[in-house]
C-alpha cells in the first residue's frame, strides 16, 4: 500500500538507441499523468482513508493506454489490478474503516 502524495515509478535509459529511448520517455509521461491524476483525485478526499484505484479505470480517466497503465501501476505498486493508497494515518483509516458511520439529525450518515 502506498501512501499520499503518491510517486509513480519512472525508468532511465541511458543508451543511444532512439527506439528505446522514445519508449522510455513514452512510459514516463504517461506516469506523471498517472501520477497528476491519483494525487489530484485524493487531494479531494478526507485524510485518514484508504482509496482503491483499479488500473484500466485509471485509463479511462487519463485517457491513455490501458496496457501501458498496467504496466506503470504495477511497477509502483506491484497490485495485479490496479493500486490502493492511504491517505493520512493508516492506523485512523483502519479504525475509521471498522466503525459504523454517525447518524446525522436528518438520519443521513456523516463522514
Amino acid at each position: 500500500m502506498k501512501s499520499y502524495p503518491i510517486y509513480m515509478a519512472r525508468r532511465s535509459y541511458r543508451g543511444s538507441d532512439p527506439k528505446k529511448r522514445g519508449k522510455i520517455n513514452e512510459f514516463n509521461r504517461v506516469a506523471g499523468r498517472v501520477e497528476d491524476y491519483l494525487n489530484a483525485d485524493l487531494a479531494q478526499k478526507a485524510d485518514h482513508t484508504i482509496n482503491t484505484y483499479l488500473s484500466y479505470s485509471i485509463a479511462h480517466n487519463v485517457g491513455e493506454d490501458s496496457a501501458l497503465v498496467h504496466e506503470i501501476v504495477f511497477a509502483t505498486d506491484c497490485g495485479s489490478n490496479g493500486i490502493t493508497i492511504v491517505k493520512g494515518d493508516f492506523d485512523k483509516a483502519m479504525q475509521r474503516m471498522s466503525s459504523p458511520p454517525e447518524k446525522a439529525i436528518d438520519g443521513e450518515a456523516t463522514a
